[in-house]
């Protein structure tokens, strides 16, 4: 039974990890001049393809003008792409540059100092740990609906 406990426990295990992920984009974007957003948003859009400014919107909660002034941004400094779909002139595709593409493998290089410090955890407990954030994920958002 869910108790206020329970949910309490949850909440503080959810900030806890959100924080913790927070602290290890940071060190990954820290040279590069972006923040963790940005840094989210790029790898974001590097792994689905072309995404619209709607749907980062959505995906980051954030307002359609913020997800939209953070693309021009990173648009001016020619780390992705802003195009409007063919299918619908009102919609605005994103897709990361190559020189995107390159600020991203730069900090993966980064990250390789937090994979290194994780070389001792057994390949099946990272699994364990990815898939259960997987289900906790799949199963708190069938609530929302």
């Amino acid at each position: 039974m869910i108790t206020e406990k329970y949910l309490s426990e949850l909440c503080k295990s959810y900030y806890d990890l959100k924080y913790s992920l927070f602290k290890v984009v940071e060190v990954m974007c820290k040279d590069e001049g972006l923040t963790v957003l940005q840094t989210m948003m790029l790898f974001l859009i590097r792994s689905e393809g072309n995404v619209s400014v709607g749907d980062l919107s959505n995906y980051f909660n954030i307002t359609h003008s913020n997800a939209s002034t953070l693309c021009k941004k990173l648009e001016k400094d020619d780390l992705l792409t802003r195009k409007r779909s063919h299918a619908d002139e009102r919609t605005v595709l994103i897709g990361v540059t190559d020189k995107g593409s390159q600020t991203l493998e730069r900090m993966l290089d980064r990250g390789k100092v937090l994979a290194e410090s994780m070389k001792d955890i057994p390949q099946e407990r990272l699994d364990f740990i990815l898939t259960t954030m997987n289900e906790a994920t799949e199963l708190l958002s069938s609530l929302r609906s």
